[in-house]
């Protein structure tokens, strides 16, 4: 969204074309964001936006205000923007029917945000420069075993694992960071460490606009969080039972390795689809988006070099993204699945916003585990503050649980892998029985509501 100091790009996006305000022109208005009630020109913010017009054009045609407080620490300068204005007369019918006004309480919030403030300021919350070694060293990892390796000789089975592990961590390290523009202030700098989310089989921009824009404004509100629903998986009561969520805890593990090509696969249909009401707004970067999946099949015809057969490609290709898209899921999973999550019930339009992103969410491990998995075992930070660095997630927890615990609000920290994994275990296990009669109707009755 719209920072509140000046720069060069708050200049016309090359992606935007400069048009007048609605509020001057007196035309209909299809390409709106609603913030605190208001309602703002999409391609008017954009077009100044110090941070790049992606991530404003991304909330296109919903209610920005939980994606500007928490990536800014701080309540949108209405006053300074008053140009950019719709009157809600000129905003269309249709669009303005289907969005959900965010009435959430930020008051606690700011108060959080005012105490993590100076354990930030050395970087404003961006990355230190130590950072970026890591990231050399995980790229040099990647690069090297797929495309150098193979043009030389063929690449045995573990040699691939340890590829998989490594999209992994760029999944989790690095494009993860600068798709959330934790990286650095300068929106080059975080398109493009954010497009090795392309390099891996994903695709940045379906990532920003469904992870940014939906799970991390909704996180586990079963009516609205898309991350809920998991062919074969009952995550939230309100999925319908069947016969194989008996034994969830015993397969999801398994079910997770298939995680990554099934990844690739919805990526492709969703960059190539004509895109959603919301979508159309930046078409541009969706042709960027389509070119870049043409990297992931490249993989086939390099490795098709060295390998004796079809099936030894195929091979290679499954266990490169068992392990990796594994290795993502596995840590997603958890950490919004345990014993005393907060699911069913949670309304993330209104309430407490840090209620609402702290109770559905855990973290897990210390320091350590954080450099291999780009602070996302710190999900109850990560929830509240995306926008800053993964690095000062352990020195920003003690303050952030000693705030929370002081307000009655649930803060779960796992001090194992194996603790986490246990509660995930128990907890799909407990949703995989079979309803009784009254759990069944009130499921029923749920589901029928949403549609």
């Amino acid at each position: 969204m719209v920072d509140t100091k000046l720069s060069n790009n708050q200049k016309a996006s090359s992606n935007i074309a400069s048009v007048a305000p609605p509020s001057v022109s007196g035309e209909v208005c299809k390409d709106v964001i609603l913030i605190d009630g208001r309602w703002y020109s999409t391609k008017g913010l954009a077009s100044i936006h110090p941070g790049g017009d992606l991530m404003v054009l991304a909330c296109n045609g919903q209610d920005g205000t939980t994606v500007y407080n928490s990536y800014h620490r701080r309540a949108f300068p209405h006053d300074r923007y008053t140009q950019y204005l719709v009157p809600e007369k000129l905003v269309d019918p249709d669009v303005r029917s289907k969005i959900e006004p965010n009435h959430q309480d930020f008051s606690l919030y700011w108060r959080v945000a005012k105490e993590v403030e100076p354990i930030v300021a050395a970087t404003k919350g961006f990355a230190p420069n130590i950072y970026f070694v890591k990231v050399l060293m995980i790229l040099l990892l990647a690069f090297g075993l797929d495309f150098i390796y193979p043009l030389f000789d063929r690449r045995p089975l573990w040699l691939t694992a340890v590829l998989g592990w490594s999209f992994g961590l760029i999944g989790l390290n690095i494009q993860h960071d600068a798709n959330h523009g934790a990286v650095s202030r300068n929106p080059l700098i975080n398109r493009i460490l954010g497009l090795t989310q392309d390099y891996i089989g994903g695709s940045s921009l379906m990532w920003i606009v469904h992870h940014n824009t939906i799970h991390h404004v909704h996180c586990n509100d079963v009516e609205r969080d898309g991350d809920l629903i998991v062919p074969t998986l009952r995550l939230c009561e309100k999925t319908e039972w069947q016969m194989p969520h008996v034994m969830q805890q015993m397969y999801f593990v398994l079910l997770e390795m298939a995680f990554g090509p099934v990844h690739v696969v919805r990526t492709v249909i969703d960059i190539w689809s004509d895109g959603s009401r919301r979508e159309h707004a930046f078409a541009e970067f969706r042709k960027t988006s389509r070119v870049l999946s043409f990297v992931y099949p490249l993989r086939f015809a390099i490795l098709f070099l060295h390998c004796t057969s079809w099936w030894d490609v195929v091979t290679q290709m499954c266990v490169m993204n068992a392990v990796g898209g594994g290795y993502l899921a596995f840590f997603f999973l958890l950490s919004h699945n345990f014993v005393g999550v907060k699911k069913d019930g949670i309304d993330t339009t209104k309430d407490c916003f840090v209620r609402n992103q702290a109770e559905t969410s855990s973290n897990v491990g210390y320091e350590v585990l954080c450099q291999f998995n780009g602070g996302l075992n710190y999900q109850i930070e990560h929830h509240l503050f995306p926008r800053i660095h993964h690095s000062y997630y352990p020195k920003i927890a003690p303050i952030v649980r000693k705030m929370l615990e002081a307000e009655k609000i649930q803060y779960i920290h796992f001090p194992t892998i194996w603790a986490n994994f246990y509660s995930c275990f128990s907890h799909l296990g407990d949703l995989g029985k079979k309803p009784t009669a009254t759990a069944a109707a009130a499921s029923t009755a749920g589901k029928l509501k949403k549609d």
